[in-house]
């Protein structure tokens, strides 16, 4: 079986730091990941070795998986496992994101590789990558 992987960026308005801060920050995350499920929790360290859990029973979904590289304000990366509503894994193999912060004359431009072997056909992993990514750059106006 071979892997696949999706890759989107967003421009974002802001220096690369505070994007990274948006990731990292639960108080952060709520604004802009899931804010429609307001019941959303969002369990997150950013250090190496740390596990994360971002995860809404209203809607049934949640990511959960560990940071494997912490580098502030340039790159994180993490095992990506998706769960259902009763905390259940729902997929048989381990998918890996990384996510990148690149500086430049505008704000800085975040990137996301989501490497896996088991995307859906349909374009749901894009499609939902493009949702929350889609409301990073308003969060980042809105929250200055």
């Amino acid at each position: 079986m071979s892997a696949s992987t999706i890759t989107l960026s967003r421009q974002v308005p802001v220096p690369a730091d505070r994007a990274y801060r948006a990731w990292v920050e639960p108080e952060e995350l709520s604004g802009w990941w899931w804010p429609q499920w307001q019941d959303t929790r969002y369990d997150l360290e950013p250090r190496e070795g740390a596990e994360f859990r971002i995860h809404s029973a209203e809607a049934g979904v949640g990511v959960t998986g560990v940071l494997t590289t912490v580098e502030e304000s340039r790159l994180l990366t993490m095992t990506w496992l998706w769960i259902n509503g009763e905390d259940t894994i729902v997929q048989d193999l381990v998918d890996v994101v990384e996510v990148r912060f690149t500086d430049n004359g505008e704000g800085s431009v975040v990137t996301v590789l989501h490497t896996s072997t088991e995307h859906e056909t349909d374009g749901g992993a894009e499609q939902g990558w493009n949702d929350v990514l889609d409301r990073l750059p308003t969060y980042l106006v809105e929250a200055r």
